[in-house]
C-alpha cells in the first residue's frame, strides 16, 4: 500500500507532521523555561494538541491550494498567483481565530472576536509563508529527481533502439536473403544488383551514423526507403509501397527508429495475411497535429505480440514516446477496411523543427 504513495505526497506529509511537531516542542520548551503562573501542565499540553490539530487542517488546505495552482495552465497560474497573497493571509488569520475559538471551548471559556486575532494572524503567517517555500522547494526537488529518471530512461530505450538497428547489422535472416538476392541478380541483372547493394550501404551507414536520440523525419524516411526498396527487389510484384509524405514536415526532429518497427511489422505479418501483392502505405501529415502512419493491406495476426523481436520493436517504440512525447501523442495498432494500421499522433509538434 505505502508504494503506492508518491514521493511528492510522502515528502509533503512529512513536512507537515514535522513542522508541527516543531512547533509543539518549541512551544513547549518555551513555557518549561518561562511557565505561566496561570497554566499548568494539562493545558499547557491541551493547548498545543488543539495547535497541532488546527495547523495541520491549515497546512492541508494551503497544499490543496498550491496543488490546484500547480494543476493549473501557464496563464492560470499567474492569475491565481496574485490571489495567492492574501489567500495566505485569510488562512493565517484563520488558524489564529480557530485555535483560539477550540482552546476556548476546551477550557470551557468564552470567545469573542478581538484585535489580537488579526496581531497573531500575522505570525501564523510567517509559519504559512516557510511551509508554502518548502512545498516549492520539494516540488522543485521530486520534479528535478523525476526528470533526471526520465532522462535515464530515455537514454536506456536509445541504447536498445541502437541494439535493435543492430539487429538488422548481424542478423544472418536479413543479411543473408539480402545477399542471397544481391548474388542472383548479379547474373541476372547487374543494374539491379548495384541498386540492391547501394540501398543496403545507406540503410546501413543510417543506423551506424547515429549518435544521438532523435534524428529528422527525413533522414528516418530515407532509411525506411532503403529498407523497402531491398524488400521489393526480394519479392518483387508481391510488394507496392506507397508514400503519402508531407514534405514540409521533413525537418522536424523526432526520435530515431521509431518508424522503422513499424514497417519491419507490417511486412512480416502483412505477408501472412494479406492477399498478393502486399500493399505498404507510409503516411506523415499535419493539421492541428501530426499523424505519422504505417499501413499494410492483410488483418492482424492472432499472437503477433507474444513473437520475438516483433514485441521488443512495438514496446520500445511505444515506450520511447510516451518519454519524448509525455501527454502529448496517442499510438494505436488497428485494424480498418481490410488494412493493419500503425499510428502515431502527436499533438503539440511544432516545437520539433530541427535546428
Amino acid at each position: 500500500m505505502f508504494k503506492k504513495i508518491s514521493n511528492r505526497t510522502y515528502l509533503l506529509e512529512a513536512s507537515k507532521l514535522g513542522g508541527m511537531f516543531l512547533f509543539v516542542f518549541l512551544s513547549i520548551i518555551s513555557w518549561v523555561i518561562n511557565p505561566k503562573v496561570d497554566k499548568d501542565v494539562k493545558d499547557v499540553l491541551s493547548s498545543n494538541f488543539i495547535h497541532f490539530v488546527v495547523g495541520y487542517f491549515i497546512l492541508t488546505l494551503l497544499f490543496s491550494l498550491l496543488n490546484f495552482q500547480n494543476k493549473q495552465n501557464a496563464k492560470s497560474k499567474k492569475a491565481i498567483a496574485l490571489l495567492i497573497i492574501p489567500s495566505l493571509y485569510i488562512l493565517a488569520y484563520f488558524w489564529a481565530i480557530l485555535t483560539d475559538y477550540l482552546d476556548s471551548i476546551f477550557h470551557s471559556e468564552s470567545f469573542s472576536f478581538n484585535s489580537n486575532h488579526f496581531v497573531t494572524g500575522f505570525f501564523y503567517l510567517f509559519l504559512i509563508i516557510i511551509f508554502t517555500g518548502l512545498y516549492y522547494l520539494v516540488n522543485h526537488w521530486v520534479n528535478l529527481k523525476k526528470q533526471k529518471e526520465l532522462t535515464l530512461q530515455a537514454t536506456n530505450l536509445a541504447n536498445e533502439a541502437q541494439l535493435q538497428m543492430l539487429r538488422y547489422q548481424i542478423n544472418p535472416h536479413f543479411l543473408f536473403n539480402a545477399l542471397n538476392t544481391i548474388r542472383s541478380m548479379v547474373e541476372e541483372d547487374k543494374t539491379i544488383a548495384r541498386d540492391m547493394i547501394t540501398e543496403l550501404s545507406n540503410f546501413f551507414r543510417y543506423s551506424l551514423s547515429q549518435n544521438g536520440t532523435t534524428d529528422t523525419l527525413e533522414n528516418e524516411i530515407n532509411a525506411i526507403k532503403n529498407y523497402l526498396e531491398i524488400q521489393k527487389i526480394r519479392f518483387e510484384e508481391k510488394l507496392q509501397i506507397i508514400y503519402d509524405i508531407d514534405e514540409n514536415l521533413y525537418q522536424l526532429k523526432i526520435p530515431f527508429f521509431i518508424i522503422i518497427p513499424l514497417v519491419e511489422n507490417a511486412i512480416k505479418f502483412g505477408l501472412e495475411s494479406s492477399k498478393m501483392p502486399l500493399n505498404i502505405k507510409i503516411s506523415a501529415k499535419a493539421n492541428s497535429h501530426l499523424e505519422i502512419s504505417v499501413h499494410n493491406t492483410g488483418s492482424l495476426v492472432e499472437d503477433s505480440k507474444s513473437i520475438d523481436g516483433t514485441k521488443t520493436g512495438i514496446e520500445n517504440t511505444k515506450k520511447r514516446l510516451s518519454l519524448y512525447f509525455p501527454d502529448n501523442h496517442t499510438f494505436k495498432l488497428y485494424e480498418q477496411d481490410s488494412w493493419v494500421i500503425a499510428q502515431i499522433i502527436i499533438k503539440d509538434f511544432r516545437n520539433l523543427i530541427a535546428e
